[in-house]
């Protein structure tokens, strides 16, 4: 029979994370595992996409602030249904569901593990306590990237021994196939002459470096070098960064797409990518530029150097050095065959190494893994530690 696992994350919203998970639910092997679903917010773009692999997520909302009732009544209500559906496994999938699901496990007995999927740059001090304890008291923390892992092992003391590295994977026929639709709704005109050079990344933090990518185009402009540059994604600084391209005078060559569901359309449809984040875990943009055959410039940070090689797949730069992007784009606008044979590189990279059913199987392995050892364990103690920690 197959054994339980419920799966635990945030939201449905289509980011990295949840497409990850997506494909994890819609690829493991159901004779061995039988995937349930928990969510903190109800609906977002992936629900029909789950209930259409069989997959209809249970929902424990969560109101605010962490540090009160609400929260203590949801994992009681998350170990309920483990025990009502002999739950073997937790597996969370980001922050606030490592908090929740690890406290859970501690009262119906499941074994669980944590993620790591980004540097924790964005937390608070109390946050990464929370984080800490959690990471501690799981019995197993997966990183997508070496960097997450060893900055894990480093900063909250887990122990090489629990760290497990599962590297993000891509479904490249899916890729392409969406890759030449037509993009709805069409890219902005422009000369057949002058580049196209996109970003994907959210505009909730500045840490994507949305703002370096327009000073670049500044620099180029004077520079007298003609671009086009294809925003994808939105978030409460776009207002911000569409003030700044106004006032570095290249709002006329910037183009803000939104969020867009047709992002391998629209990146085949461009021809070099950059992603200049001063803070990356796993870069899913990097990886999906890489499938569509584009050459990228990145930032030398997080788990960007185990995605793409320098001189290979594209250009890695220092993160916040805008001019060394312009530099750096302004060498593969310059050298069009060479960036083409990177992209190549990088689109054969990628058929490699980063393969789905080679990122579901590693986790089927930790399940199994884990199962194989399952045993009593002491959990009233870190739980009473958890609980103590687990504040937003």
């Amino acid at each position: 029979m197959a054994e339980a696992v419920l799966h635990v994350v945030d939201c449905l919203n289509v980011g990295g994370t949840e497409r990850q998970l997506f494909e994890l639910l819609r690829r493991i092997d159901r004779t061995h595992y039988r995937p349930l679903l928990a969510t903190f917010k109800d609906g977002g773009e992936l629900l029909p996409q789950l209930r259409a692999i069989g997959v209809t997520p249970a929902v424990f909302p969560l109101r605010g602030s962490l540090a009160q009732a609400n929260t203590a009544y949801q994992i009681t209500r998350m170990a309920m249904m483990c025990r009502r559906e002999n739950v073997k496994v937790i597996h969370a999938h980001d922050f606030y569901s490592n908090i929740i699901a690890v406290a859970a496990a501690q009262l119906c007995g499941a074994r669980v593990i944590a993620s790591r999927r980004d540097l924790a740059h964005w937390l608070g001090g109390t946050q990464r306590k929370a984080l800490r304890v959690a990471c501690r008291v799981a019995d197993a923390v997966v990183a997508n990237a070496a960097a997450v892992a060893e900055q894990t092992e480093r900063d909250f003391g887990i122990p090489g021994e629990k760290l497990r590295v599962v590297l993000n994977g891509i479904d490249v026929e899916h890729f392409d196939l969406q890759a030449f639709k037509t993009p709805d709704p069409l890219l902005p005109a422009g000369p057949i002459e002058v580049p196209r050079i996109a970003m994907v990344g959210s505009m909730h933090l500045p840490d994507k470096g949305h703002a370096d990518l327009l000073e670049a185009a500044a620099i180029l402009k004077a520079r007298g070098i003609a671009a086009q540059y294809i925003l994808v994604s939105d978030g409460g600084l776009r207002k911000d960064l569409e003030a700044k391209a106004q006032a570095l005078g290249v709002a006329d060559r910037v183009f803000f797409l939104g969020r867009r569901a047709d992002v391998p359309s629209v990146l085949v449809r461009c021809d070099i990518v950059a992603h200049p984040s001063w803070s990356e875990g796993f870069p899913n943009a990097v990886l999906e530029a890489m499938c569509a055959a584009r050459p990228v410039v990145a930032t030398n940070i997080g788990g960007i150097p185990e995605v793409m090689d320098d001189g290979v797949h594209g250009i890695l730069i220092d993160a916040q050095k805008p001019a060394q992007l312009a530099t750096a784009l302004e060498k593969l606008i310059a050298n069009p065959l060479a960036a083409h044979v990177m992209g190549l590189h990088g689109r054969q990279h990628v058929e490699k190494v980063f393969s789905l059913d080679k990122m579901c199987r590693t986790v089927e392995a930790l399940y199994d893994e884990l199962l194989g050892k399952r045993g009593g364990r002491k959990l009233s103690a870190v739980s009473s530690q958890l609980s103590a920690a687990a504040v937003a």
